[in-house]
């Protein structure tokens, strides 16, 4: 017999978007930052800033999401 294709796995309660923020993050904040940092004299410094704050901000999203799939529970 065949299984029925509706019963093959449950669907996510993670959001893409958690998945997705830290790296997203990371990058966008590397490339905003190399661009203030270029502006401001230093591409280097700029980039290394941007990406620091992009990942806290990717982190602060992923434990978001966290939180929202934990309640789907």
């Amino acid at each position: 017999m065949a299984e029925d294709p509706r019963a093959r796995r449950p669907p996510s309660a993670f959001p893409l978007w958690g998945a997705l923020a830290l790296p997203a993050a990371a990058l966008w904040g590397t490339v905003l930052g190399l661009f203030v940092g270029v502006f401001f004299g230093n591409a280097a410094i700029g980039a290394a800033i941007g990406a620091g704050l992009g990942v806290g901000i990717g982190m602060a999203l992923l434990a978001a999401a966290i939180v929202i799939a934990s309640g789907k529970l």
